[in-house]
């Protein structure tokens, strides 16, 4: 892990990361002036399944996988974010241990917000952290609903006994 100081290189991506799209120049700035510029070696652990969350990322550059381990089982990849994304954002509103671990799957070059900066942000820049909050909600909304769709598309049924009973139909037609 290396942090970068200087986020002028960064500026085009950063303000193209959801999160931070509907800031004006003077907000940006001041959110910037909160962050840190991380960047992580491929491999590298963002966040730690386990671990009390205290930073919200956004993915400047590159690309990381979001696993979850059970029991003693190794872990599973449940997804992938690049460019853009956004990631820890419960970290804003819970002191809870993280649900998974981030692990940088190349170089990756992301912004990390602390909680306490964040909240100063929101408390300074009421304007700005709505904007802002409005986005990370919205994602959060997404996830769910993406969620429950999968979670009942499990509880279906693997066999659609309709087609079987067809299918058993027509063969003993043909026998």
């Amino acid at each position: 892990m290396e942090t970068a100081a200087d986020f002028s290189p960064f500026l085009p991506k950063i303000k193209k990361i959801d999160a931070f799209r509907y800031l004006g120049e003077d907000e940006l700035k001041a959110i910037l002036s909160l962050s840190d510029i991380v960047v992580y070696a491929p491999g590298e652990k963002i966040i730690t399944q386990g671990d009390i969350g205290e930073f919200f990322f956004a993915v400047i550059d590159g690309q990381v996988d979001i696993s979850i381990q059970q029991l003693n089982k190794p872990g599973v990849i449940l997804s992938t974010l690049a460019s853009g994304e956004i990631f820890g954002e419960s970290a804003i509103f819970l002191k809870e241990e993280r649900t998974a671990t981030v692990t940088s799957s190349q170089e990756t070059v992301v912004i990390r917000i602390h909680r306490q900066n964040m909240l100063s942000f929101f408390k300074s820049n009421a304007h700005a952290g709505n904007k802002v909050l409005m986005i990370i909600v919205l994602g959060l909304l997404i996830r769910l609903k993406n969620t429950n769709q999968e979670l009942a598309f499990e509880k279906q049924p693997d066999i659609d006994f309709d087609y079987v009973d067809s299918l058993v139909e027509d063969f003993m037609k043909e026998i």
